[in-house]
């Protein structure tokens, strides 16, 4: 009874009154601050900023006729606009900066950087606003791959076998008086100081010139797989000398030259001894008029051959004129021309094949010393001018 008068009360009433008018003034006051906040963010996103992001350019020509090369790749783009939709486009970078060559022909021309596909209410400015482009008439052609390297960084008494890549040829594409210029693509690779062991790596090609610089032109692919073998070398083998013309003499003379070093020893790896039966030696006949005595010095360009002994050798050159020269050719002596450098052996110059044989097996298990005996020699005719 009493509680049910308390709850009738007029302090009942009022307590209800209070806690009523406290919940509305926070209801009321909660959704004031949230369309602050919404208003502020709304504020925030339509203010303008400015944004500078760098973008590539895009070249639009005739790809099938003409070639452009060495223009300026990126460019930096100025960004004026309401927030959101810079920042959008900033993380986006849906939007292209244009160079338009079109209708120009061959030459050097300077051409308008364009912005497309922007909001209109973003403004955009490239820096520079203008670039200078040169185009050319385009070419094509296919080239070997040419592998090079330093033999000077191999180990003593190591060698290389046949370096091989993994594209024999590959196509380049540029200007086509670029392409007119090309000597050769190149893998060059940069051996360690000492090398002892094979090598295989990526390299990037190169097309380069007669005087070796390098040619601003697109190789497809522009890389290939290079392998190096490098083996030890120490097997020897004694080869006979094999001289022949160096070059095309004086015009109405006749040459001759002779040794009395009739073998050298070659050092080098096995497999590459078993392709070698003599050891050429070019003599050369520019400007030689009368009889001379040459050193010369002794080497193999032949891929696993690490060394020649003796280093050098003495090579006289008997110069005769045409007239007594073919009367010493009636009488059977050997003629070659300057200019192929053929030469025709007597049997005396050829050793006994069982012979050559027994003294390479014996030259394998030890290295063997230069032989001097009686002269090798050849004749030679100059060619006319």
């Amino acid at each position: 009874m009493k509680i049910a008068q308390a709850l009738n009360s007029k302090v009942a009433y009022s307590l209800l009154a209070l806690l009523f008018t406290v919940f509305l003034f926070v209801y009321v006051n909660s959704e004031h601050s949230s369309g602050d906040n919404q208003s502020q963010i709304s504020t925030s996103l339509m203010k303008n900023t400015r944004a500078s992001v760098k973008k590539e350019i895009n070249y639009s020509y005739d790809s099938d006729k003409y070639y452009v090369d060495g223009a300026q790749q990126t460019a930096k783009i100025s960004l004026i606009g309401p927030s959101g939709l810079v920042k959008a486009a900033q993380n986006t970078g849906n939007f292209q900066l244009n160079a338009d060559l079109h209708g120009l022909k061959p030459g050097v021309h300077t051409v308008k950087l364009k912005v497309s596909g922007l909001s209109s209410e973003i403004s955009a400015r490239p820096t520079p606003t203008e670039i200078k482009v040169k185009i050319s008439k385009k070419g094509h052609a296919s080239f070997p791959v040419q592998v090079r390297y330093d033999s000077t960084r191999i180990a003593k008494g190591y060698a290389t076998g046949v370096a091989s890549a993994s594209r024999q040829s590959v196509k380049v594409t540029g200007a086509a008086s670029d392409i007119k210029k090309i000597e050769s693509v190149v893998a060059d690779v940069n051996l360690p100081e000492n090398s002892k062991k094979s090598t295989s790596r990526n390299v990037l090609l190169r097309a380069i010139d007669s005087a070796g610089k390098e040619l601003s032109v697109t190789i497809s692919p522009e890389a290939t797989r290079v392998n190096i073998p490098i083996y030890l070398a120490s097997s020897d083998k004694k080869v006979p000398v094999h001289l022949v013309s160096g070059g095309q003499g004086v015009a109405g003379k006749k040459y001759s030259f002779s040794t009395d070093t009739k073998y050298v020893t070659l050092t080098g790896t096995k497999d590459a001894l078993k392709k070698i039966d003599s050891l050429e030696v070019p003599v050369s006949l520019v400007g030689v008029n009368d009889n001379e005595t040459r050193t010369i010095s002794l080497d193999s360009d032949r891929s696993g051959i690490t060394a020649v002994s003796p280093s050098s050798i003495q090579v006289t050159i008997n110069v005769t004129d045409e007239k007594s020269a073919a009367d010493n050719s009636s009488q059977g002596s050997t003629n070659t021309s300057p200019t192929t450098g053929n030469k025709e052996t007597t049997e005396e110059e050829i050793p006994n094949k069982n012979q050559s044989e027994d003294e390479s097996q014996s030259s394998e298990s030890s290295s063997s010393s230069t032989e001097s005996s009686s002269s090798s020699s050849a004749n030679v005719e100059a060619g006319a001018e």
